[in-house]
């Protein structure tokens, strides 16, 4: 199995610390100790808190943020190989749902303490680490089918809108076509439209023009972006065609929004007393 131990670590954030939106690199399993905060990927947002934990993948654009009142303390142990994504896909852990509950809290302690000690003892071999992971990988698998975490084997059909929708979160931002994104599926272009509406209740056009509108209406809220960036940042080279769309979806053209924005930014400031 190809699966390669990269480094681990613990951190113990400061209120409001967050990191990215940006790629790690490696995969990563997140165990929070204690506090919250919130992940970012492929277009969701996870609030999660002590107990529960999530994956970083290798590829993905991600971000992380402490909660600015109860900050998360969390660990991780970081690793690559082309074997990780059919391991993950046995516990049906995805982007779509990156997401596990762990206990008791101290799960990963005794894994990250071996770890430590390997990197004092320069005598230990590579081997050693990659027992260690491996160790760490079986135990979290069967600890998520021990917790009845696992989810029924999932019928075809949901399989074809997971992946679905799966390419259109990763790839929103680029020029895709239904047409691809049914090949990549593997299914009728046609067919993926009915399924679409049969468990989505929308088109996928319309799934993509909604995702892809959501999202610039979060880029629009850094005053640091022009339209035109916005535009091209949820895959439109056209900003004209990009104003027209977001319109249609959001009720208002981009730069409308945009004061919108502002307007409820000068209102909260304006609540802070002095």
């Amino acid at each position: 199995m190809d699966i390669c131990y990269c480094y681990h670590g613990k951190q113990v954030c400061e209120p409001g610390y967050a990191w990215g939106p940006g790629i790690k690199g490696q995969y990563k399993i997140m165990f929070i100790h204690a506090g919250k905060g919130l992940y970012q990927i492929g277009g969701q947002t996870f609030h999660l808190q002590q107990g529960q934990g999530f994956i970083v993948y290798d590829d993905i654009l991600c971000y992380m943020e402490a909660d600015p009142t109860d900050p998360w303390i969390y660990s991780w142990i970081a690793f690559s190989g082309t074997g990780v994504i059919s391991l993950f896909e046995r516990v049906h852990i995805s982007p779509l749902q990156p997401v596990f509950r762990y206990s008791p809290l101290f799960w990963s302690d005794p894994y990250l303490d071996e770890l430590s000690a390997c990197d004092q003892n320069h005598n230990t071999s590579e081997l050693r680490r990659q027992s260690i992971l491996f160790g760490c990988l079986a135990d979290w698998i069967e600890m998520l089918i021990a917790t009845s975490q696992l989810l029924p084997e999932p019928r075809p059909k949901d399989v074809y809108i997971r992946k679905a929708v799966e390419f259109i979160r990763m790839n929103y931002n680029q020029r895709i076509s239904i047409s691809q994104v049914a090949r990549m599926v593997g299914i009728d272009r046609v067919y993926m439209s009915v399924l679409f509406k049969e468990i989505l209740d929308v088109s996928p056009q319309q799934y993509l023009l909604n995702l892809r509108m959501d999202k610039a209406g979060e880029l629009l809220n850094n005053p640091h972006l022009s339209i035109v960036e916005v535009s091209h940042s949820v895959g439109y080279s056209d900003p004209l065609l990009f104003s027209k769309m977001f319109k249609r979806v959001k009720g208002q053209s981009p730069s409308h929004f945009r004061d919108g924005l502002k307007r409820d930014r000068s209102m909260d400031l304006s609540t802070i007393p002095d």
